[in-house]
């Protein structure tokens, strides 16, 4: 696979900042052809298709990590430290070329590419805006734990299959962002400048939660794509197996402390 061979996973693990970029393109490349293929699908085809060229790498990465576990028996956090930061700045990567498009295209166009993105949004917005207060926190942890659910759900069945969610939200993430963004300036002038006062507000309003949550699902991805190696591989057989899965559970504990954490953040603010 040629996008597949741009990194490989020495450099992704010694310079992970690198697949950041590599997100970019990827994102780039899937969402041009999703519009070039499919151009009235195209809001859930790029997801697909960047989806697609990512995940051959991740399943390998995925292996080597469940493998050193296995073999050396490191303790979790520095094991997976290196896969987590590659999928932060793949999932980075990805939000920024989605805050980006969405940014700068027509409004026509933007309600094309993101059809599927904004109805979540909507809907997202009508169950919570709804909400007392004292509601809020239980709607919002009850969602988010749901997409926990899921990203072990398809990380175990896929391997790296949870990277598709990763990317939907980083779609919908990036769509929202984008879309306080283009309000914003329209508010502010729609000059050159008030893209600078934009910005930080549009940011403001979404990353702080967002990236806790998002720290929380890349844990929930690697605990169930690390017990998926495993059974692959028939490690389960081993006497080390439990310790993988005591390392998965571990990582799904903190996951979970996390997203309440991104909760009461997401809350107050």
């Amino acid at each position: 696979m040629v996008l597949e061979s741009i990194l490989n996973l020495k450099v992704m693990k010694s310079r992970p900042w690198n697949v950041f970029f590599l997100a970019i393109f990827y994102a780039a490349v899937g969402t041009f052809l999703a519009y070039l293929v499919f151009p009235s699908d195209v809001s859930l085809v790029m997801v697909l298709f960047t989806t697609m060229a990512a995940i051959p790498s991740l399943v390998k990465l995925l292996k080597v990590e469940e493998r050193e576990q296995i073999v050396f028996g490191k303790p979790f956090i520095k094991t997976h430290i290196d896969v987590l930061a590659i999928l932060f700045f793949m999932f980075m990567g990805m939000l920024t070329f989605f805050i980006i498009l969405s940014t700068v295209l027509p409004e026509t166009s933007f309600n094309l590419f993101f059809d599927k993105q904004i109805d979540t949004i909507r809907s997202i917005s009508s169950v919570t805006g709804s909400a007392v207060s004292s509601d809020l926190l239980e709607i919002i942890l009850i969602n988010n734990f749901k997409v926990l659910f899921f990203v072990m759900v398809f990380s175990f069945i896929y391997g790296a299959g949870a990277i598709f969610i990763l990317t939907w939200n980083a779609s919908v993430l990036g769509t929202a962002i984008g879309n306080t963004i283009r309000q914003q300036i329209a508010v502010l002038g729609g000059n050159f400048s008030s893209y600078f006062q934009a910005v930080p507000l549009a940011l403001g309003a979404y990353m702080v939660h967002g990236t806790l949550e998002m720290v929380a699902y890349f844990f929930g991805a690697i605990a169930g794509g690390i017990i998926s190696a495993a059974v692959v591989r028939h490690d389960y057989k081993s006497q080390k197996f439990m310790e993988v899965v005591l390392d998965s559970v571990d990582m799904v504990i903190l996951a979970s402390i996390i997203l309440i954490i991104a909760g009461i953040v997401e809350v107050v603010i």
